[in-house]
C-alpha cells in the first residue's frame, strides 16, 4: 500500500528579549622582560639506517628504512621585549549596569510531502488487529 500526506505549517512569531548585566569591574596589570641572544647554532644528522623486525607475524619480518637527514642551523638571532608596569583598571556598565533589547519578528512557513510505503502483510494485520478488538 501506498500513502501520501501533505502539510502545510505558518507561523508569525514575534519574540522581545531584554538582558540586563550588572556593573563589570575589570583589572588588569602587567610587566615584562625579555632578552634572546644566540650566536651560530648548527645541526646536521645523517642517515640513520632503521631495522624492525615484527615478530607476530609470520617468518618475522623486518622492515627496513632510514630516518632523516637532519639539518638546523639557527643564525645570529636577537630579541627584546622591555615592557614594564603596564595597569589597567576601571568598570564596564557605569552605575546601572548594560541593558539590552532585541526585538524579532518573522514569518515562517513549511510545506512537508510524505510518501511511503507499507507491505501488505503488515497493513493486512494491523487491520486484522483492529477488527478483533
Amino acid at each position: 500500500m501506498i500513502f501520501k500526506s501533505h502539510a502545510t505549517i505558518a507561523a508569525n512569531p514575534d519574540i522581545t528579549m531584554r538582558a540586563h548585566i550588572d556593573t563589570l569591574d575589570v583589572e588588569f596589570a602587567g610587566e615584562a622582560g625579555l632578552d634572546i641572544v644566540t650566536g651560530e647554532i648548527e645541526l646536521h644528522v645523517t642517515e640513520i639506517p632503521l631495522h624492525l623486525t615484527i615478530p607476530f607475524l609470520r617468518r618475522r619480518r623486518v622492515v627496513a628504512g632510514t630516518l632523516g637527514p637532519f639539518r638546523v642551523k639557527v643564525n645570529p638571532a636577537q630579541l627584546s621585549v622591555r615592557t614594564t608596569g603596564v595597569h589597567v583598571e576601571g568598570a564596564i556598565g557605569g552605575e546601572n549596569g548594560i541593558d539590552g533589547t532585541v526585538h524579532c519578528q518573522g514569518k515562517c512557513q513549511a510545506e512537508i510531502d510524505l510518501v511511503g510505503q507499507s507491505p501488505g502483510k503488515i497493513l493486512k494485520a494491523a487491520i486484522e488487529g483492529v477488527f478483533e478488538e
